[in-house]
């Protein structure tokens, strides 16, 4: 069959991931299996989301099922900029604002709206394992930069890979895989340098913020705020991961109100979401979410998990860096992370290798499932480290 060179050398590096998607797994006992391979939370969404669901599935009106205009209806546009606005203490308006279809949405079209052939885009690694497709999608380069062994940024590296070439930086904190939420002061290193290069190039890099996870932290931590550390800031944000509504596909995308032209960036970003054929996001949920500003899932419940799955793991030898936020762990293993995958596989135990994001000799584990999910598996685990050690 004659599919392009670039979509089969696609299907052929992100087998893991295609495998996850559609559930197809195989283990040698043909026992139960332990699903961690995907941030597909078994936690329901907030009784808030089906109550408004309710409501407006009960109450339709005409063209309640039409498109919406190509940046979204403006009363979901409305409240997020007045939720952005309370909250980042700047004056966003509907106009900052488009609805997208989910993060991934929102990121594709930033980079449509960004990128010339040839024009690179700095990811940090580990990183979420999507990003080289999406930038390649829109004939931008991917460079990948290093973090510290903590997953901490390194500012340093940052600088040594930014060219004239350099069109964006993308931030995501919470990070996935790691969990790593990064510090205020090192994003402000960060937005000093861009600031830096940007005289020394003559010309703009910006800085995509990947919020998926702005709702999932732990601790008592606090994510900076992105918007008043760097002007040239575009955000993507989803409500997959606050809502618990991955399937439904649907997430903003917000440019800081003092970008300079942020007119002519907003009508750009809402001609590529028409082009790249989304049209417009899902409408439904668009009047679904307009209700739900600040609306999230129970943090504890996650927190929970996290806690019983981080302390068993540490008691079987896994070492890691806690998660701050999201619902992964990031272990370290020792040996060759494919071989040590397929060695859990065989105890019924899916989870992905750390070379599908950029980092090998780790595995990431999605704890977002039941909590019988985690107990269950640990025998699995144990017996798997203890071949290793």
């Amino acid at each position: 069959m004659s599919i392009s060179i670039k979509v089969k050398e696609g299907l052929a590096a992100s087998s893991w991931t295609v495998k996850a998607f559609d559930g197809r797994a195989q283990t040698v006992s043909g026992e139960e299996l332990y699903d961690f391979r995907l941030g597909n939370p078994k936690i329901e969404p907030p009784v808030e989301f089906v109550e408004e669901l309710k409501v407006v599935a009960n109450n339709p009106f005409p063209g309640m099922h039409g498109y919406s205009a190509l940046a979204g209806h403006a009363q979901a546009r409305e409240a997020i900029a007045q939720m952005l606005s309370k909250e980042r203490g700047l004056n966003f308006t509907a106009h900052h604002v488009i609805m997208t279809a989910g993060g991934a949405g929102g990121l594709n079209i930033i980079l449509k709206t960004l990128l010339n052939p040839g024009e690179e885009v700095i990811v940090l690694s580990p990183l979420y394992l999507e990003y080289p497709y999406y930038i390649d999608n829109h004939g931008g380069v991917c460079c990948l930069v290093e973090t510290n062994a903590d997953f901490t940024l390194n500012v340093e590296n940052i600088a040594a890979k930014i060219t004239p070439r350099t069109k964006a930086i993308i931030i995501n904190s919470p990070n996935n895989p790691t969990g790593t939420i990064y510090s205020e002061e090192s994003l402000k290193s960060v937005a000093r340098l861009l600031d830096d290069k940007n005289r020394e190039f003559g010309k703009d890099i910006f800085l995509i913020y990947d919020a998926a996870y702005q709702d999932i932290i732990y601790d008592g931590n606090k994510l900076p705020d992105i918007f008043n550390i760097c002007h040239n800031t575009i955000f993507a944000a989803s409500y997959s991961k606050p809502l618990s509504i991955p399937g439904e596909r649907i997430g903003y995308t917000a440019v800081h109100p003092e970008m300079e032209n942020s007119g002519e960036l907003m009508d750009a970003l809402t001609f590529s979401n028409r082009v790249l054929g989304y049209l417009s996001a899902p409408v439904l949920m668009q009047h679904v979410v307009a209700n739900l500003q600040g609306v999230c899932v129970d943090r504890a419940e996650y927190q929970e998990r996290r806690d019983m799955f981080c302390d068993a793991l540490e008691d079987l030898g896994y070492s890691f860096q806690r998660p701050m936020g999201a619902y992964y762990i990031f272990p370290k293993i020792p040996g060759d992370d494919v071989v040590f995958v397929r060695e859990l596989a065989k105890e019924g135990i899916l989870v992905l290798p750390g070379k599908s994001f950029g980092r090998s000799g780790y595995i990431r584990i999605a704890f977002c499932v039941k909590k019988e999910t985690i107990k269950n598996s640990l025998p699995g685990f144990k017996e798997v480290m203890n071949r290793f050690m």
